[in-house]
Parts: structure tokens; C-alpha cells; sequence
């Protein structure tokens, strides 16, 4: 789109170390040159970017081609063979200048070499957090006074000791709405055989029904994030405007969720389909899951709504717990899990809403326009009728952000409750809603213009804050490693 002779052309950054890959820039740091022609130096040696960022179950993992000709792999050959950058983070960064941005850290993970008439070179990228908190299995235990038992916040701050990863401060984060349930539910107990730091952590989030998401967005971390529906398909979590709200120049907060509206000027395909799961069992894609959560006065199991349909081979098979390397995933499944609750009276009650809330299901496959930058698994699709009666919110579970022939496409899959024309958060469906009406999105007013210029105009910034000079802020302070002189600002003091 163009706009007073301004192309607005989606953009991606990669750098590895200081070397930007995108604009080859390699010479001046020591590297190889690619092309002996003056004229022809400062392009690409990367292409077709891609990063994959999962809600639950999954890290961030990411891959790029890299150029296959004899000089472009001399200088390939150089990186993997300098220590300096295989210990160096790799960092990907979706843009549009004058607009929002998204950098993604990782580190190199592997490669795959097709020899012959379809030459290509694939490189592999992952998450630190996949090394950090699933490399050492351990056997670990707390036991708390059985009278008092401890909050469920000290139980993730001794579990992050016991694994020797106390230094850093990031590397647990919370939704404010977790935070404050964690600081209030008590456990007595958590032992655990033969587990990872990141299977320990999202098993004592399922206690207290919630989940822990692995994002490497500006720094690799876990955040624990609440059912979006609670209580009672009446959520009450702030969500805050991907258009007016997110912050230019900088990256999105993941422990936050960012409303997005979806309509003309926005959506290429999109499919809505709804499936009613078996008696009891779980929806999450956590290896290491439990069954539907118990009534915690009758002790029987909550019935689900609307009667399920029978269980099929197939669903048996999608939905079994297998073998993982991510971060959330035990190894072979061995965790023998021994968490029990002191006085934990919303656990139940929030785990069956995070398993309702995967009951329908969404997929959204469109260019990456302005508006839609930024955005990550736990924020929330609106897809309003275009009369205003009603408007559906979406929780998405995974996005896709693909580079290719000169476009960016964004994948989005996302779920919601069973059920149309219903909102899981009605505050927050009713601030998009009055915001959609004032843009002339929906209701009598509605143009296709105003979708428009809801999809493309860029916010205004000011050139200090503006992704035209995002470059530097690549080596600000939060896109270094994880260290351990970072403020703490994960747990509640």
C-alpha cells in the first residue's frame, strides 16, 4: 500500500551478533565479502524467515535459507566455525518503518544442506529457554507445614533454586491476574522424579490453572498466564488495543494480551470449526496433563456443556502425550508428579475454564498488515458482525510470522468456548466493540475505507521511537543473554 508516495512494505531484520544478514554488512566485522562488485554489496545473504511461537507445550523455534552460492557459504562456513557467534544470539525482528516492530532472540540449533539442481542451505534456530530449563532432569522435593502450606509463588521460586537457575531474575514471569491468585493459592506440597525445570513449572501452573507459555520476545522467559473465560465465561482481564495501545518502537509486554479486530483489509482465509471433545479429557498439549479438575466440595468431575460427542481413533491419536524437546515437555514422559493442594478453592474451576476455552477452533492466514504486528499466542481475535450486534473473541494459541518473496504472512490459530455471538470477556468485548463503532468498522456506518485505514495507517512516533531507527535498540539491554544483574521484576516481593 502507498500512501503520499510512501510504500508500506513489511520488513524483516536479521542479525547475528552485530552482523546484520539482511543488509550483509559482514566485511567491516571481519567477515567475508560475498560480492566482489561494489554495486552489489549491502544485500541479503537470508531469506524466507520464519519464527513459530506456540501458547503452551512448545518454544519458539524459527528458521531462514541462507544463500547457497560458493561465496555466500564461505561466509556461512565463517560463522559456525567462530565460537564468538555460536554462542551468540541470532535475532529476527518483523517491522514496519515508521511502525510497530517484534524482535525474537534465539540461538543457532542446526542445518540441513540440499546438494544438487535445487541447491538450498536451512538454517535452524531455537530458543535459549529449550537448553535452559529441559537440558538436566533432576529429582527434586518441597514439603511445606501441613497446617499453613506456602503460597504457590514460593513454590515456583524454590523450584527455579533447586535447579540452580536463581540468577535469573526474568526467566519467570507473570500475568498480573496469575500473580495475584499464585501469591493466594496454597500448595503443601511438590515432588517430582526424574523432570525438567520447565515440565516442574507447568505443572505446578496447572495446579492453580494456568498456563506457562515460552516466549523469546526481547528475551527468552516463561510466562504464566490465566484462563481468559474466568470466572464462569465472564473473564475480567484487561485487554489492551493492538492499534492504539501497543507500544511504537518497542516490543510487545507478553505477559499482557492485545486486543486485534479482524474484518475486510485484514483477513485473506479464515475458518471457524467446533469440536466436542470425549468425557474428561484434556484439550492442553502439556505432556504432562491431567484429567478434567474435580468439583473441590464433592470431589466429583465438573460436567462439560454441551454433551460431548464419542471418542474417536483419531482424536485418541492428536491428542496422546509423545515424546518432546521443548521446554515445556518432560523427558519420555518420566515425571511422576506429586503436587498437593493446601487451599487452592479456584484451581479446579480455572483449569476446567482453560480447557473449555480450547473448545472451538480458528485459523487465520493473512499478509502481515501493520495493525497485526506484534502479535503472540494469549492475545485475543475479535470478529465482530458487521451490523454490531454481537462480537466473538478469539484466544490465540499460535502464531506463524513466514517471510517470503518479498511479503510477510501471518498464521493464527486460535480458540474460544462452544458457543456463537457469546463473549468470554464481556468488558473487554464491549471496549472494542464502542471502539469499532467509532471507527466506522461496524454498525450502520461501516466502510471499507475505515477498514482501511484500520489495517494500514501507521501510529504516529516520533523518529526517536520510530522502527526506521530501531536498529540500535536490537543491542538495548533486553535483547542481551540472560544474565544474572537484570532487576527483578518476576516475582512479587
Amino acid at each position: 500500500m502507498t500512501t503520499g508516495g510512501f510504500l508500506r512494505s513489511p520488513r524483516v531484520r536479521v542479525l547475528w551478533g552485530k552482523i546484520n544478514l539482511s543488509a550483509y554488512d559482514g566485511p567491516k566485522y571481519g567477515a567475508p565479502e560475498v560480492w566482489p562488485n561494489q554495486q552489489d554489496q549491502g544485500g541479503p545473504i537470508v531469506y524466507d524467515v520464519q519464527v513459530e511461537l506456540q501458547s503452551e507445550g512448545e518454544g519458539p523455534t524459527a528458521s531462514m535459507k541462507w544463500d547457497p552460492t560458493g561465496p555466500g557459504f564461505k561466509v556461512y562456513e565463517w560463522f559456525i566455525r567462530q565460537e564468538e557467534y555460536m554462542n551468540t544470539q541470532i535475532t529476527i525482528e518483523y517491522f514496519y518503518p515508521r511502525g510497530k516492530k517484534i524482535v525474537f532472540v534465539f540461538v543457532w540449533s542446526g542445518q540441513t544442506i540440499n546438494y544438487g539442481n535445487d541447491m538450498s542451505v536451512t538454517i535452524k534456530m531455537t530458543s535459549e529457554l529449550s537448553g535452559l530449563i529441559n537440558a538436566n532432569l533432576r529429582n527434586t522435593a518441597q514439603a511445606y507445614d501441613e497446617k499453613t502450606g506456602t503460597a504457590a509463588l514460593n513454590v515456583y521460586k524454590k523450584a527455579q533454586k533447586q535447579f540452580g537457575l536463581e540468577k535469573f531474575d526474568k526467566l519467570v514471569q507473570f500475568n498480573k491476574l496469575s500473580q495475584e491468585y499464585a501469591d493466594k493459592a496454597k500448595l503443601l506440597t511438590n515432588y517430582g522424579n526424574d523432570w525438567t525445570f520447565g515440565n516442574n513449572i507447568a505443572n505446578i501452573a496447572k495446579q492453580t490453572g494456568d498456563m506457562a507459555f515460552a516466549t523469546n520476545i526481547g528475551q527468552a522467559s516463561v510466562i504464566i498466564m490465566p484462563p481468559f473465560s474466568y470466572p464462569n465465561g465472564n473473564g475480567t482481564e484487561e485487554v489492551l488495543n493492538g492499534k492504539t495501545e501497543y507500544p511504537v518502537g518497542q516490543n510487545p509486554d507478553p505477559t499482557k494480551r492485545y486486543g486485534y479486530i479482524l474484518g475486510p483489509s485484514i483477513i485473506n482465509s479464515i475458518q471457524r470449526s467446533y469440536n466436542w471433545k470425549p468425557p474428561q479429557q484434556d484439550n492442553s498439549k502439556n505432556p504432562a496433563n491431567q484429567p478434567y479438575a474435580r468439583d473441590p466440595v464433592t470431589g466429583r468431575f465438573t460436567s462439560q456443556t454441551p454433551p460431548t460427542a464419542p471418542q474417536t481413533a483419531a482424536s485418541n491419536t492428536s491428542t496422546a502425550a509423545r515424546r518432546t524437546s521443548s521446554p515445556q515437555g518432560s523427558a519420555n514422559n518420566r515425571a511422576s508428579l506429586g503436587i498437593q493442594n493446601k487451599d487452592n478453592p479456584k484451581g479446579p474451576d480455572r483449569q476446567n475454564a482453560l480447557n473449555d476455552e480450547k473448545s472451538a477452533e480458528l485459523s487465520l492466514d493473512t499478509l502481515m498488515v501493520p495493525v497485526l504486528v506484534g502479535i503472540k499466542p494469549h492475545d485475543i481475535l475479535y470478529v465482530p458482525s458487521f451490523t454490531g450486534d454481537y462480537i466473538e473473541d478469539w484466544i490465540v494459541q499460535s502464531v506463524d510470522y513466514s517471510q517470503s518473496n518479498g511479503q510477510v504472512s501471518v498464521n493464527v490459530r486460535a480458540t474460544r468456548l462452544l458457543g456463537w455471538g457469546q463473549p468470554m470477556n464481556k468488558t473487554a468485548a464491549e471496549k472494542f466493540t464502542k471502539y469499532a463503532k467509532e471507527q466506522n468498522l461496524i454498525g450502520p456506518n461501516a466502510t471499507l475505507e475505515a477498514w482501511d485505514v484500520y489495517a494500514w495507517s501507521l501510529p504516529e512516533s516520533s523518529p526517536s521511537t520510530s522502527a526506521a531507527g530501531a536498529e540500535s535498540d536490537l543491542f538495548s539491554e533486553e535483547n542481551t543473554r540472560l544474565t544474572g544483574n537484570e532487576s527483578a521484576t518476576s516475582y512479587a516481593n
